[in-house]
């Protein structure tokens, strides 16, 4: 990428000028590099920028470690520099998203109001996927919404504008002028595609509904989302049973019934996610790698008759030996590209003494299953970001997007707090002492 030659500030955390001069800066895919004239280079990803801001012929960088860059007086070739530097800088954002691997369907500039968890407002770049939609502002942290996550769609042709609805979530958008209603339309028609590509899935799966109950099916078991076994149940007797056999790799068999029989009663989940072309094929170990290595990065290649398909259940597991609920969820991926079994607390340690509660157990462990759900969705259901360690993610190149994403998102945080470790499917022997280990350690 071209070099660009100008003036800098470098400013504290209080705004205070710290280093300032000529300076020489070049910028690629990841990488920012500014060399002043007389001093040592600074250096640093662009996923550690929160912004990209550009006006009166000056580009300002906050970092997240608070303190800031200011370049100024880059002549004639300002405007390409503001414009190739935000480009690179959303693109990395994007990256640190999980979301580069993700066919993108059409891109808008807009305003946004959101309210909720990512309560902000601004101008933003607003990307469209088949199956994700990313806010990219100018001035706040970005953030994205999974198509399957939205409840409602509202185009106002009057206002010009679009609000989404999503559980308690609001985003509205305007100021995309003559496109308003195409940003609307190319949306739907996300959502109405992965809406008939979930409906089609399920009726291979479960093909003894009838129409009526597929659609209640549909509308509870959503792609990317988990729902409880339990009314599944009450809109078919059998669709419990029959998850549990298509669902289910032979190969994984063993840890799903050992799994099932230690969860509390009533409260397992289940969930899938279609794995679409553009997220590839899995890749395949060596034989020095760990059993999991290969993870579920990607997915496996399609048989000839449907689209490969990342099927999950959730089991909150009783205290060993008794019928109590503990303060343990396990996560197994029981297709055939699934590798481990993860562990999760659900709640706190000192709010444990809740689940106890069987009037209030039912509420905290759904809720507990939804926030687990929403990250690992976020996620694009990548475990390394979740169970890969602090220095890990920190001393290895490989995988400094992901702790880019850590830092990033404060869900993605307090999931990797609660996890509590894995047990790999090198057999059922081994994977059980794994657990027991596991379990042992939360009980103590």
């Amino acid at each position: 990428m071209a070099d660009f030659q100008g003036k800098f500030q470098y400013l504290s955390q209080g705004g205070a000028v710290t280093q300032e001069g000529g300076c020489r800066l070049h910028f690629e895919a990841q990488t920012f590099t500014l060399t002043p004239e007389n001093g040592t280079a600074l250096v640093f990803d662009l996923g550690d920028l929160d912004a990209v801001t550009a006006a009166d012929y000056e580009v300002r960088l906050p970092l997240y470690t608070g303190r800031s860059i200011v370049l100024r007086q880059f002549g004639k070739s300002y405007d390409t520099l503001a414009h190739d530097l935000a480009d690179a800088y959303r693109n990395r954002v994007l990256q640190c998203m999980l979301l580069e691997d993700m066919e993108e369907v059409a891109r808008f500039t807009g305003n946004f109001k959101a309210s909720g968890t990512h309560s902000s407002q601004g101008t933003a770049e607003i990307r469209v996927y088949k199956s994700n939609m990313a806010v990219l502002p100018a001035t706040a942290q970005s953030f994205q919404w999974r198509v399957a996550d939205i409840d409602e769609l509202k185009f106002d042709s009057a206002a010009y504008e679009v609000t989404l609805q999503s559980g308690s979530e609001r985003l509205k958008f305007t100021r995309l002028a003559k496109r308003t209603e195409e940003f609307a339309t190319r949306l739907r028609e996300a959502m109405n595609a992965l809406a008939t590509q979930t409906s089609q899935a399920l009726h291979r799966m479960l093909p003894f509904l009838d129409p009526d109950q597929l659609q209640s099916c549909a509308s509870l078991l959503r792609e990317g989302r988990s729902a409880p076994l339990a009314k599944l149940a009450a809109i078919h007797r059998q669709i419990p049973a029959a998850l549990a056999a298509n669902a289910v790799d032979e190969g994984l068999k063993p840890y799903y019934d050992k799994l099932a029989a230690q969860t509390a009663n009533g409260m397992g989940y289940v969930g899938f996610k279609l794995i679409r072309a553009e997220e590839g094929e899995a890749p395949a170990a060596s034989p020095e790698e760990d059993n999991d290595v290969a993870d579920s990065e990607v997915a496996p290649v399609a048989d000839s008759t449907a689209p490969p398909t990342l099927y999950w259940f959730l089991f909150p597991l009783v205290k060993s030996g008794t019928s109590v609920l503990s303060n343990v969820v396990a996560w197994e991926a029981s297709s055939r590209f699934g590798r481990a079994t993860y562990f999760f607390r659900m709640v706190d340690p000192a709010q444990a003494k809740q689940l106890t509660d069987p009037a209030r157990a039912t509420a905290i462990v759904d809720a507990s299953i939804r926030r687990l759900n929403s990250v690992l969705a976020m996620l694009n259901f990548r475990r390394r970001p979740i169970y890969l360690s602090d220095d890990e993610l920190a001393t290895d190149p490989r995988f400094h997007r992901y702790a880019i994403a850590a830092r990033r998102m404060p869900e993605v945080r307090e999931v990797r707090a609660s996890f509590l470790g894995r047990a790999l499917h090198s057999s059922p022997e081994a994977w059980q002492a794994q657990v027991d280990m596991i379990l042992k350690k939360t009980e103590g």
